[in-house]
C-alpha cells in the first residue's frame, strides 16, 4: 500500500511539474562541421561525442524505411500506443520477476527518448521507469508522432561515437553532407544500411561489422524480415537488401578519426581561429563552420604536388593559395595530405619559424626602391663577386658584405628589369646598399612580416641580406604578402572563415563579407589595408612578369599574365615559387625537414650546459640539400637534379594554377599611370663595389641591354640568395 502510495505521488509531481524539452532546448552534444566555400563538407570537430543534429525539415528528407526500420526493430506499436506500451510492460514485468531484479525496460521509442535525451539517467530504479512512462505520456500529447520519431532518430547510439543516424551515416559508411544543396548523409542511407543500424540499437558495439561480421548482417536481416512482416518492405525489397554487402567506409574503421579531407587546413584552422574563441564549445555546440577553402582547388594542389614528388623520400612541399581578399582556397602543410596525426604535427604552411625565401624576396626591395621613386630601368653591374663597400651593410665585426651570384656566374651591366628577370645577387646587394636596409625593414613591416600571426610578434633586423631573401618566412605569410602585390599594394587580412551557425541554422559571426551571413548579429569583416600605392604595385608587377616570360620561372607559364619569383637559397636547402594572376596569388616551397644525426664533439662541447657529448659523440640537427656533393647524408638531389625554384617549385605552381583559374577571366595587370623617373646608373671608373649614383635625368638606354658574362659557358638564369652555393658536379644548374 505504501508503495502505490509513493509511486502514485511520484507520478502525479512528475506530471504536475515535468517540462518536456525539445533537442533545441536541451544543450545536446553535438560537432561541428566545416564546409568549403561551395557548401561541400570538409570534415568535423568531435570530442568523444559525434552527433549532427537534423533539422525538422531535413528529418521529413530522410526515406521512410529509416523510421520505418526503427519501428519494426524497437516498436511495432508506436503509432498506437500514447507514450506507453501496456504489452511491453507487462512483457518487461514478467522477465523482471522471475529474473529477481530489473533486467528488461520494455521501453517505447518514446519512453527511450525521454530516458536518453531529457532524463539522462542510465539507472534501471522503479522511480526512473516511473518518471520515464510519465514523461512519455506528457511527450506523446504535445507533439506528433513524427516530431516524436525525428527527436529519436537524431539522439539514439548507434556505436562508434556516433549518435544518430546523421552521425552514423558518415561513421559508418563515409556518407557527406552537402549544406548549400541541402543533402544530409542520413539520407543516403540504402534500406540495408538503415535495416542495419535500426537492429545494432540494443547493443552496438556488440555488433560492429569488422568485429563480427555474422553478428551485424543477422541484425540487418532480422530487421527486414520484420519491415516485411509489418507490410513496410516487399519480400523482394527485403531479399535484395539481405544480398547486399555490409561494408564500413575506411573513414568509419575505429573510434578516432584518423584521416580527413584537407588535414592541415583544418588543423590550423582549429589552432589558429577556432579553438582560441570557441573553446571546448567547438566539439560540443554542434556549429557549422563556412570557410573559404575550395576543395577543387585543394585536390588540385595536392594532386599537383603528389604527381611531380612521386618517391617517399623526395623533399616536403607546401601549397598556399589567397585571393586579394585574404580569402584561402588551398592550403598544404605537408605531403600527407589526409594524415591528422601528421597535421597536427609540423605544419610547413605556417609553423614557425619558417624557412629563408631566398630570391622570391627580391621583389620587396625592388618595390622599396619603386617606392623611392628609382626606375627599373636603372643600371648596375652585375659582376661577381663583388664587395660592398658601405659599412651599413657589414657584419658586426665590422667585415664587408662578399656577395656572389648563382654558380659564380659574372655579368655585365644590367637594369633592375634584367637583373629581377635573372635574379642577379650583385645587382640586389648593390640596390640594397643604396636604399639602406632600414627602409627595406620598414617595407616588410607594412607587409607584416614583423606580425607572422595574431600571438606573436617578429624582429625584422635591418641588414642588407634582406634584399637576398635571408628572413625565415612561412608560405602563408609569402601567399599573404604576394596577394597584397596582386591586388595592387592592397594588403589582405587573412580570414578562411566566411561565416558559422548554430546547429539550428541560426548566424553566429560573420568575418566576411557573404550572403550567407546576411542575419548575422555579431560581425567580423576581414578587410585589407593599402600599404603602398597601386601605382607602384603595378611597375613592380610588369616588372615580375618578365621572370615567367623569360627568366627563372618559364616552367611557371600557364598561358595568361604570370606575375612571380623564383627563390632558392644557399646549397639549395629551400627551393620557393610565389606567383600570381591579378585574381589569385600562390606560394609554393620544397625542401627537407630538419633531422639529426650525430657528430664528433668539439672542443669545450664538454662543458656546455646546452651540448650533450656521449662518448664523444653529440647530436646535431641539420637540413638536407637538395644538391650533390660528395656527403650523401647531408646532399640529397631530386629526381637526379639539383633543386631550383624554377624547376620543381614552379612546375607545381603551373600544374595546380592551370586548374585554380579555369572559368576565371584572363586579366592582364594594370599598366603604371606613371613610371619612376630616377635612375640610377653605375659609375665608370668602379672597380670592386661601385656607389651608384642618382641622377634626374631621363631614363637613358642601358649600356649593355643585354647580360653579357664574363665568363664561359654561359649560365643559365638563377635564383640564388644569400651569397651563391658552391659549384656542384652537374655544372651550374638554374631556374630556368
Amino acid at each position: 500500500m505504501v508503495a502505490i502510495l509513493i509511486g502514485g505521488s511520484v507520478l502525479g509531481l512528475t506530471y504536475a511539474f515535468a517540462r518536456i524539452p525539445l533537442p533545441r532546448d536541451i544543450e545536446l552534444t553535438s560537432s561541428a562541421e566545416v564546409y568549403d566555400a561551395h557548401g561541400d563538407l570538409i570534415g568535423t570537430f568531435s570530442g568523444e561525442v559525434r552527433r549532427f543534429l537534423l533539422s525538422e525539415e531535413e528529418l521529413r528528407e530522410l526515406p521512410d524505411y529509416i523510421g520505418e526500420a526503427v519501428i519494426s526493430a524497437e516498436d511495432r506499436e508506436f503509432y498506437e500506443h500514447s507514450g506507453v506500451s501496456i504489452r511491453g510492460i507487462i512483457r518487461a514485468a514478467w522477465a523482471n520477476v522471475t529474473g529477481g531484479s530489473v533486467q528488461q525496460g520494455g521501453s517505447t521509442i518514446t519512453q527511450q527518448y525521454v530516458k536518453n535525451a531529457v532524463l539522462e539517467d542510465p539507472e534501471r530504479t522503479i522511480t526512473r521507469k516511473v518518471k520515464e512512462a510519465v514523461l512519455a505520456i506528457k511527450l506523446e500529447r504535445r507533439y506528433s508522432k513524427e516530431e516524436i520519431l525525428g527527436f529519436y532518430l537524431n539522439t539514439i547510439y548507434l556505436g562508434r561515437g556516433a549518435y544518430g543516424f546523421e552521425a552514423a551515416a558518415r561513421t559508418y559508411f563515409g556518407y557527406e553532407a552537402n549544406e548549400e544543396r541541402g543533402i544530409t548523409a542520413a539520407e543516403q542511407l540504402t534500406l540495408g544500411q538503415a535495416a542495419f543500424l535500426a537492429g545494432i540499437i540494443p547493443a552496438p558495439e556488440s555488433y560492429q561489422p569488422d568485429e563480427n561480421p555474422e553478428g551485424a548482417k543477422g541484425r540487418r536481416d532480422r530487421v527486414l524480415g520484420l519491415m516485411e512482416r509489418e507490410g513496410y518492405i516487399t519480400t523482394s525489397e527485403a531479399a535484395e537488401a539481405a544480398d547486399g554487402k555490409l561494408k564500413i567506409a575506411k573513414s568509419g574503421i575505429g573510434s578516432v578519426v584518423k584521416d580527413t579531407r584537407a588535414a592541415y587546413f583544418m588543423e590550423w584552422l582549429r589552432k589558429t581561429y577556432l579553438y582560441p574563441e570557441y573553446q571546448e564549445g567547438l566539439f560540443t555546440r554542434g556549429l557549422k563552420i563556412y570557410t573559404t577553402l575550395d576543395l577543387e582547388m585543394q585536390a588540385a594542389a595536392e594532386e599537383a604536388v603528389a604527381s611531380i614528388l612521386t618517391e617517399k623520400t623526395d623533399p616536403q612541399a607546401s601549397v598556399v593559395s589567397v585571393t586579394p581578399q585574404g580569402e584561402v582556397r588551398a592550403f598544404v602543410g605537408g605531403r600527407d595530405f589526409t594524415n591528422v596525426k601528421k597535421a597536427r604535427g609540423f605544419d610547413f604552411a605556417a609553423d614557425f619559424p619558417g624557412r629563408q625565401a631566398g630570391s622570391s624576396f627580391k621583389p620587396f626591395t625592388l618595390l622599396t626602391a619603386i617606392e623611392d621613386n628609382i626606375s627599373p630601368t636603372s643600371t648596375f653591374s652585375g659582376r661577381s663577386p663583388m664587395t660592398i663597400q658601405e659599412t651599413e651593410c657589414a657584419d658586426p665585426d665590422g667585415k664587408l658584405w662578399e656577395v656572389s651570384n648563382f654558380g659564380g656566374a659574372s655579368y655585365g651591366s644590367m637594369t633592375l628589369d634584367q637583373a629581377t628577370t635573372n635574379s642577379v645577387n650583385t645587382i640586389y646587394a648593390q640596390l640594397a646598399a643604396e636604399l639602406g636596409p632600414s627602409a627595406i625593414a620598414d617595407l616588410l613591416e607594412e607587409f607584416e612580416f614583423d606580425r607572422p600571426d595574431t600571438s606573436a610578434e617578429r624582429d625584422i633586423a635591418a641588414v642588407c641580406s634582406l634584399s637576398l631573401g635571408t628572413l625565415d618566412v612561412t608560405p602563408l605569410e609569402m601567399a599573404r604578402a604576394y596577394a597584397g602585390l596582386a591586388g595592387r599594394g592592397a594588403l589582405p587580412e587573412v580570414m578562411p572563415i566566411r561565416f558559422i551557425k548554430d546547429s539550428q541554422g541560426g548566424c553566429i559571426k560573420a568575418y566576411r563579407s557573404d550572403k550567407g551571413a546576411d542575419d548575422c548579429e555579431e560581425e567580423e569583416r576581414a578587410g585589407t589595408e593599402q600599404v603602398v600605392e597601386e601605382n607602384s604595385a603595378d611597375v613592380l608587377n610588369q616588372s615580375l612578369t618578365k621572370v615567367v616570360q623569360g627568366g627563372t620561372a618559364t616552367a611557371a607559364d600557364i598561358g595568361r599574365p604570370v606575375a612571380g619569383k623564383t627563390g632558392t637559397t644557399q646549397n639549395h636547402s629551400n627551393a620557393w615559387f610565389a606567383g600570381y594572376v591579378p585574381q589569385l596569388a600562390t606560394v609554393v616551397w620544397m625542401g627537407y625537414p630538419i633531422e639529426n644525426r650525430k657528430v664528433p664533439c668539439e672542443p669545450g662541447d664538454e662543458n656546455d650546459p646546452l651540448v650533450k657529448c656521449r662518448r664523444g659523440m653529440k647530436v646535431e640537427g641539420y637540413v638536407p640539400l637538395m644538391e650533390f656533393c660528395s656527403d650523401l647524408e647531408m646532399c640529397r638531389p631530386v629526381h637526379g637534379i639539383a633543386v631550383t625554384g624554377g624547376s620543381f617549385p614552379a612546375q607545381i605552381w603551373a600544374a595546380f594554377m592551370r586548374v585554380a583559374v579555369e572559368g576565371m577571366d584572363v586579366l592582364s595587370f594594370p599598366t603604371p599611370a606613371d613610371l619612376p623617373d630616377e635612375v640610377i646608373n653605375p659609375r665608370p671608373t668602379a672597380t670592386s663595389s661601385p656607389k651608384p649614383k642618382k641622377t634626374a635625368e631621363p631614363e637613358p638606354e642601358p649600356s649593355e641591354p643585354e647580360p653579357e658574362p664574363t665568363t664561359e659557358p654561359t649560365p643559365e638564369p638563377s635564383d640564388t640568395g644569400g651569397g651563391g652555393p658552391l659549384p656542384t658536379p652537374s655544372g651550374n644548374p638554374g631556374d630556368g
